[in-house]
């Protein structure tokens, strides 16, 4: 199929599926990987929520690219100007930012031996794995106390959660599951930017917002070698199914 062309470097196919060019290569992301790949009856819970919530998906990635900006606004130092329906996800969270004591990535390389992960017009950047064909675009990369740390922002409208809920809890298993999927996500991207640069995150750190509260949610590395185990073999899965390599290369 031909794909819908959005810039030279990110394109969603006609399948729907978000590629990156790299390496000569246009790679699925890691998020269409993890999406793909998604047990049926996952996929059916998804769709049968979105009909209950028309608009709502949108109005979550809405809300969730406002507190981005701001989080790489504060990270440069730049004046934060959120807008007040998010106000109560932007509140705390600059006290996790202040935690990191050096920063090399935010949303694109802060250091100049990683440029090479820049797109060739300067506009995108992303790790990415030739090995296991995929890429990704973190949100932060730095260092607490010499600790290498890959850092992700999330919105939500519930808490995240790294342990599994009582039978029952439906919140809670909704945050159990966006919890596990986001560290799959993690452990992806670490190992990408390992792959391309030889440097290795000793954890994850996930940052969930809510407009009660502000989770910082550490995931260590024996955990993510777990977890990367697991995202991998979804990589294999989703490239297993011709359908989801509707584009090779950029030729």
């Amino acid at each position: 199929m031909s794909p819908i062309i959005e810039q030279p470097f990110r394109i969603t196919t006609a399948s729907g599926h978000r590629k990156y060019l790299c390496s000569g290569l246009y790679l699925p992301s890691v998020t269409t990987i993890l999406s793909s790949t998604e047990s049926e009856k996952s996929k059916a819970g998804l769709r049968n929520w979105q009909t209950k919530n028309p608009g709502a998906l949108m109005a979550a990635a809405t809300r969730g690219s406002a507190i981005h900006k701001c989080c790489e606004d504060h990270i440069r130092g730049l004046s934060v100007d959120c807008p007040e329906d998010y106000l109560n996800f932007w509140n705390g969270m600059s006290t996790y930012l202040d935690w990191f004591d050096e920063i090399h990535w935010s949303e694109r390389p802060l250091r100049p031996d990683w440029n090479h992960l820049r797109s060739d017009d300067k506009q995108v950047a992303f790790v990415w794995s030739t090995e296991h064909q995929y890429a990704g675009c973190p949100d932060l990369i730095g260092e607490i106390g010499g600790v290498r740390i890959i850092a992700d922002f999330k919105t939500s409208n519930a808490p995240y959660r790294n342990s599994f809920p009582d039978k029952g809890d439906r919140e809670g298993y909704g945050g159990f599951r966006k919890y596990q999927k986001t560290a799959q996500q993690m452990a992806a991207y670490r190992l990408a930017l390992a792959e391309r640069t030889g440097f290795v995150c000793d954890v994850a750190l996930i940052i969930v917002t809510t407009e009660e509260t502000t989770q910082a949610i550490f995931i260590d590395g024996d955990q993510l070698d777990l977890y990367q185990s697991r995202f991998l073999k979804r990589a294999e899965n989703f490239h297993s199914k011709p359908e989801n390599n509707d584009i090779a290369n950029d030729g």
